[in-house]
């Protein structure tokens, strides 16, 4: 597949490719999209109850992931889809592993 030539937004991008994709790969987006928002949750408890500093990065980086992952899907262009699971997982495991 290449990537979608729909618009230069991405809003027009990722409405385009809502409604041309399957229900599984809107699942799955939800799904990354969903685990992205607990993450937060759990790293801006994590911050505020035990003072790591590094979930404070996490929150700060979150929105991030989400937005390289979100724009990786709308545009069909896999380096952006791989480079915003990569970032997913280093922003949500990252602070764990040096805890």
């Amino acid at each position: 597949m290449s990537a979608t030539e729909v618009a230069p937004g991405l809003k027009d991008a990722f409405a385009h490719r809502w409604r041309t994709a399957g229900y599984g790969s809107q699942s799955r987006l939800m799904g990354g999209v969903g685990a992205l928002v607990c993450f937060l949750v759990i790293h801006t408890f994590f911050f505020l109850e035990v003072g790591n500093v590094l979930s404070l990065v996490a929150v700060a980086l979150n929105p991030l992931a989400g937005y390289v992952l979100v724009r990786g899907w709308a545009y069909w262009s896999i380096p952006w889809l791989l480079a915003g699971i990569a970032s997913g997982f280093a922003v949500t495991a990252g602070p764990f592993y040096f805890v």
